[in-house]
């Protein structure tokens, strides 16, 4: 009889955990996955495969919770309420947990948090409130004690972790999903204050002389997955690039060569002194940032993804940091465009200081393609209508790529437009390529030599080419030589007109001839 009610208490105790787990997973895992693109029943099946995953790791969590009353009673409705917050975020606002939203919200004005605060939120929370004190009197009233808790602790936890590492698929996913999202981005909100190695800044040894303007801009756009063999200007058959292929003062650079193939390996390589022969300074010095806030710049960052640990040091190393959607993850599939940094850039650009270097981080050509292109940009039909790339045909998805390098063809025309009257200069540069089918390759973080050829252009004033000519010609002079994504570094300081001996003539491609064989 003793067994008998055991065994009770345990079926009793498994359909309370599972009860709360069906409700956590429609309120709090539910919204990160209506928002996927999927057009078939199979597509269907593994989103709700998936949702059912992270359903999983959330039983654990609650199974492990309700082994002790006291535990459940004060941990549970933390867990639920905010829960609930982060489930509404992502219903109202299409919004889900970041390092940068959690630095909105930590510094934002309280007009712009209270405007958050409707009431629908409040009767959100409320609701929540209520029900997780209904889940801990319930708890306390009709779940007997069960015999030997903290077996029931222990399994909860083991099986979490085991089920967490099975494979990084699932680990990663769990990780951008609640209520593991919100653990691992406060995580890394907290250790983005704090510097993820002691970088050291390079002396730049500036040889001083005469400066040829008091007043410049310098605008460096950091591409992302757009491959060069796919712009009309350099060839590509489609126009995609119809305004650039009009500008008259723009010098496209088609045989860059980038040894990484992702974000967060490729920026630090970029943006440092970093080379084939000193790969270490892309985690050991400084980015060139603080030599042009040394010179008299005034340095901005508008970001349009997220910030990683390999590189907000970089980001930290600025004046001002701008996050335009810091709400928005690769595991958000909504609207996403880089044209919501226009109205960033066009305020930063109306700020009093002479001198200024304005970073634009896009979004580009990331996966998934729809989301980046506006619908004045997709012209190339038939696109993608699944998430899994291998739901799409080649023809889909290489349409749905080249409509976003035209939105950013229309992006850069907004860019160039705002400069066009300005003694200014403004350098593009993807992180990497794609691959599209090549070898049976897609998207990028492969070794596929496709991925391996970002995009590179620069654009230049009138009034910057009447101050430095002689930039101008061996810009054009060395536009068919072949560089590796080394060349950053060097070629903005001598864009800025920083006459720093740092500067290796060989990677500097306003570099002429005679210039590199004087310093050899």
């Amino acid at each position: 009889m003793e067994n008998k009610n055991h065994l009770k208490a345990e079926v009793r105790y498994l359909c309370f955990v599972g009860i709360l787990t069906l409700f956590a997973g429609l309120f709090f895992v539910a919204p990160d996955f209506i928002d996927n693109p999927t057009d078939d029943i199979r597509g269907k099946i593994i989103l709700l495969a998936y949702w059912g995953i992270v359903t999983t790791c959330n039983f654990f969590v609650i199974y492990s919770l309700a082994a002790y009353k006291t535990l459940f009673a004060i941990v549970f409705p933390i867990y639920w309420i905010l829960g609930s917050i982060v489930g509404y975020i992502r219903y109202a606002y299409s919004a889900t947990i970041t390092p940068m939203l959690l630095d909105a919200t930590f510094h934002n004005d309280f007009q712009t948090s209270r405007d958050l605060i409707t009431t629908t939120a409040i009767f959100w929370i409320a609701f929540a409130i209520i029900f997780s004190s209904l889940a801990v009197f319930f708890r306390y009233k009709y779940i007997s004690t069960l015999n030997k808790k903290y077996i029931h602790l222990l399994l909860g936890i083991t099986l979490l972790l085991i089920f967490l590492n099975i494979h990084p698929r699932i680990n990663n996913g769990c990780q951008q999903r609640y209520p593991y999202n919100l653990i691992y981005n406060l995580h890394t909100y907290v250790t983005s204050y704090k510097a993820v190695s002691q970088r050291t800044m390079p002396n730049p040894d500036i040889k001083r002389e005469i400066a040829r303007t008091d007043s410049l801009t310098v605008v460096f756009i950091l591409g992302e997955s757009l491959r060069s063999d796919h712009l009309s200007i350099n060839g590509y058959t489609r126009e995609t690039t119809p305004f650039l292929n009009k500008e008259t003062r723009l010098v496209s650079f088609p045989h860059i060569y980038s040894e990484y193939t992702y974000t967060n390996r490729s920026l630090p390589h970029i943006l440092t002194r970093a080379d084939s022969a000193n790969i270490d300074r892309a985690f050991q010095e400084t980015s060139f940032i603080p030599i042009f806030k040394q010179e008299g710049f005034k340095c901005t960052w508008i970001a349009n993804q997220d910030a990683a640990n390999t590189y907000i040091d970089f980001i930290n190393e600025c004046d001002t940091s701008i996050y335009v959607h810091p709400e928005k993850t690769v595991y958000v599939f909504d609207n996403w465009y880089d044209k919501d940094i226009l109205p960033h850039l066009k305020n930063t650009l109306k700020d009093d200081c002479p001198r200024k270097l304005v970073i634009l981080h896009t979004i580009g050509s990331h996966w998934y393609y729809n989301n980046h292109v506006p619908k004045e940009a997709e012209i190339f039909l038939p696109v993608t209508t699944n998430r899994e790339v291998h739901r799409n045909t080649a023809e889909e998805i290489i349409n749905s790529y080249d409509n976003t390098i035209y939105a950013t063809d229309l992006f850069m025309k907004d860019v160039i437009d705002y400069l066009r009257n300005d003694n200014a200069i403004v350098l593009f540069l993807a992180d990497h390529g794609e691959a599209l089918g090549e070898e049976g390759d897609w998207l990028h973080a492969s070794d596929n030599k496709s991925i391996k050829n970002p995009a590179c252009f620069i654009w230049y004033s009138s009034k910057y080419e009447e101050i430095f000519p002689e930039k101008i010609q061996a810009l054009h002079d060395n536009a068919q030589q072949q560089y590796r994504t080394d060349f950053l570094f060097h070629s903005i300081l001598e864009a800025a007109h920083i006459p720093a001996s740092i500067i290796s003539e060989e990677l500097n491609i306003f570099s002429s001839n005679e210039e590199r064989e004087l310093q050899q």
